[in-house]
């Protein structure tokens, strides 16, 4: 797992708390800690990804460590400039706090105050939440071995 490091560099964000960056000569997968983002077919997933592309895109990206994953990945606080990105997500209503993995209750206030406000997925009467979304939408293979979800949710019109 890297130490701090600043000065990274985005390569590829595969949606809102899921992304590649790089300095120097070395890439790290990351996870942001204690946040989940709407997964690829939910309302709000490429408000998300595109929030978070832009966050990266801005430069002077600082990340703090926390644990690897299961899948290896770096979960990390990330901040842009003097931006927490984790929190800044929760505070847009474009992420759940993800309680399972963080007990931490400031998360959980950002998550109530965008709530509270009706602030991005909170607009909905009842947004599903990423875990509960892939429990039920499991992928499934195909005949050909393909693998495609079971029934994709289409994206509501992008608001700010």
């Amino acid at each position: 797992m890297p130490e701090k490091y600043d000065q990274w560099q985005p390569v590829r964000v595969y949606d809102g708390d899921s992304f590649t960056l790089r300095r120097n000569n070395h890439t790290e997968e990351v996870r942001l800690y204690g946040i989940d983002c709407p997964e690829k077919h939910q309302p709000w997933s490429s408000r998300a990804r595109s929030f978070t592309s832009s966050k990266l895109a801005n430069g002077n990206i600082r990340v703090e460590p926390v644990e690897k994953d299961r899948y290896g990945r770096t979960v990390a606080w990330v901040y842009t400039g003097s931006e927490n990105l984790n929190r800044e997500l929760l505070r847009n209503g474009l992420a759940w706090h993800y309680s399972y993995y963080a007990q931490d209750t400031s998360l959980e206030r950002l998550q109530e105050d965008a709530r509270n406000a009706a602030k991005g997925l909170w607009s909905a009467a009842d947004p599903e939440p990423p875990w509960e979304y892939r429990r039920k939408n499991a992928y499934r293979a195909t005949s050909t071995g393909n693998r495609t979800p079971v029934s994709p949710v289409t994206e509501p019109s992008l608001q700010q």
